[in-house]
């Protein structure tokens, strides 16, 4: 009987307790195991892969190596740089070994030279393939992020009131607090999540949420809005699918309001990346706004016919694209499973 393939995923953002990162993470495996493949190791994002013995022993058995870009390789970080290291550590072999769903921005020209070792280069956005093709010299496609590959599953409820998400900036989450605290009818639920055992209490009261959403936010409002952070990623799927309207300044934030179909207005992230998504999509970029615009917001927010249209054909072509690459996937690491059994 021949031998299961085998495959090493590294950056597997799911251990950042963020929700959208806990689905790229949960569909990637998912998709890599149906067609067969045993994952034998995951490398948590900003581990040191290269001091891990295990994890090197394992990438050397290992028939596909596979690296979540996300939103990791961005303005020349040591973390990004790190990633890529991958493609020319001696562990690696010759081992196929590719990147997807990555943004690619701001990065120093020299990063090139990793890139042109990779076997499969597949960037989350136009922009980034544009990028990555330039530095390598080599194809680059794209495909709309993992998190839009496959339906979100949460029934149809009676949509109400506004979520107000987070930023992974600091001053930009205190704007969205400070606005979620002036808004009627508001919830504050951040794409990230905590883990700590106080969040599993069945009541958790309104003085204790107060002081927590005060905390988390780092603001001193003398109202604080209904302050929830649901533990799994179905929990916050149906929160987004049970609003009117989304107001983030996350990424996946935004992924999963397309998802929903919950109109949306976000503030700018750490990168260009929801401005790009939204090109990529077919969508006007006037859904990003700037923090003094929370003061007063539109009086409709409802996503047009041809908004909810191009939504629609955006995630088709993410679960049409996904489909694609992960056969891709599957097919090299089965050929090099072949040519080494």
């Amino acid at each position: 009987m021949p031998a299961t393939p085998t495959a090493v995923v590294m950056n597997d953002t799911s251990t950042r307790y963020h929700h959208g990162c806990a689905r790229v993470m949960r569909l990637l495996v998912q998709a890599l195991e149906d067609r067969g493949i045993d994952i034998i190791a995951r490398s948590p994002a900003r581990h040191d892969w290269k001091n891990d013995a295990d994890f090197l022993d394992a990438m050397r058995r290992a028939d596909l190596i596979v690296i979540n870009g996300e939103g990791t390789i961005h303005h020349g970080k040591p973390a990004g740089e790190a990633l890529l290291r991958v493609a020319t550590h001696p562990a690696r072999g010759q081992t196929p070994v590719a990147l997807i769903n990555a943004l690619y921005e701001e990065n120093p020209a020299d990063w090139g030279a990793y890139l042109r070792h990779f076997t499969l280069l597949v960037a989350r956005d136009s922009a980034s393939a544009a990028r990555m093709a330039q530095d390598s010299g080599g194809p680059v496609r794209w495909l709309p992020d993992l998190s839009l590959s496959d339906p979100s599953e949460v029934p149809n409820a009676p949509r109400h009131g506004t979520i107000v998400g987070d930023s992974v900036r600091l001053e930009k989450r205190r704007v969205l607090a400070q606005a979620a605290s002036r808004i009627p009818d508001c919830r504050f639920i951040p794409t990230k999540t905590l883990r700590g055992k106080i969040w599993r209490l069945p009541l958790l009261g309104g003085i204790l949420r107060g002081a927590l959403f005060r905390l988390y936010n780092a603001v001193w409002v003398l109202r604080a809005p209904r302050f929830l952070m649901p533990l799994t990623e179905q929990g916050y799927l149906s929160e987004i699918a049970a609003a009117r309207l989304h107001i983030t300044g996350r990424f996946h934030a935004v992924c999963l309001s397309m998802l929903t179909e919950t109109p949306f207005l976000a503030l700018t992230s750490n990168a260009s990346k929801i401005e790009q998504l939204l090109r990529d999509a077919g969508l006007d970029t006037h859904r990003i706004i700037g923090a003094d615009q929370l003061s007063s917001l539109p009086q409709t927010t409802e996503f047009t016919a041809v908004e909810l249209e191009k939504i629609r054909a955006f995630r088709q072509k993410a679960q049409a694209d996904s489909e694609h690459l992960f056969n891709e996937l599957a097919a090299m690491a089965q050929d090099h499973q072949r040519q080494n059994s």
